[in-house]
């Protein structure tokens, strides 16, 4: 059994921005995918989860630090492992790189759900292998304190949640709320500033028509939160852009 899995990726035209650079959506995708893979191999799968155990994956939040994007047609090698568990928490890291050149670190805080209740189960009680020899090294820095006030001034759009926005649990993808997230910035913008880190906090599920409202604010033009908020002040996410 191995505690850890690699998978890697050509970069096609689904995988790049209007600049040919590879995209934070198209990492997080990624991600996920070599992610399903090591669990199919530790029988802790979606799949396993929910038939055997009655329960389902949630990701809590997500740090990613970059150092820089690669390009069109560039092979990324995505290194992914998890951490000890601890009582309900569970932490996965992912090294990203391109041929022996990292260019993103990223750190992922799970848990598992019931899937009755939605109270959290124990990992070690759920038919996570307790015993898998695990790594010990965090990738990304600390996660940041996420929770931003924000005035009417600061509003940059809303988003009515629709059918291409779910997953599998018939709820809003996380990558779908890192998409909108984004949106919230223009195309003159993202060019003219290098990501350097981001975070995001999924902090409640969001549903088939439900609108999000989305603000952005910034207090020294190089750290920028971006928040979604449904109409009855429900935080949905939070998340934090850091640019050079």
């Amino acid at each position: 059994m191995n505690n850890s899995c690699t998978g890697k990726f050509v970069l096609d035209v689904n995988c790049v921005d209007y600049d040919k650079k590879y995209t934070l959506c198209a990492l997080m995708r990624h991600f996920h995918d070599v992610v399903d893979r090591h669990a199919l191999e530790l029988g802790v799968d979606a799949n396993t989860m929910h038939d055997a155990y009655g329960a389902y994956w949630i990701i809590t939040r997500i740090r990613v630090d970059i150092g820089f994007m690669p390009d069109w047609h560039d092979e990324v090698t995505v290194l992914t492992y998890p951490l000890a568990p601890g009582l309900v928490r569970m932490d996965r890291e992912a090294l990203f790189s391109v041929g022996d050149r990292p260019f993103a670190r990223l750190s992922s805080e799970w848990c598992l759900l019931d899937c009755k209740t939605n109270r959290p189960r124990r990992p070690a009680q759920t038919g996570y292998p307790a015993a898998l020899d695990h790594l010990t090294e965090r990738m990304a820095g600390e996660y940041s304190r996420l929770a931003p006030d924000y005035s009417d001034g600061d509003l940059a759009l809303a988003h009515t949640v629709r059918v291409s926005d779910l997953d599998m649990n018939v709820h809003m993808n996380n990558v779908a709320y890192i998409r909108l997230a984004n949106d919230a910035f223009g195309v003159e913008f993202i060019r003219s500033h290098a990501l350097t880190s981001f975070e995001i906090a999924f902090k409640a599920q969001s549903y088939e028509n439900e609108v999000i409202n989305v603000y952005k604010k910034t207090d020294d033009g190089k750290n920028y939160y971006v928040s979604g908020v449904k109409p009855d002040g429900t935080r949905v996410f939070d998340t934090l852009f850091v640019f050079a």
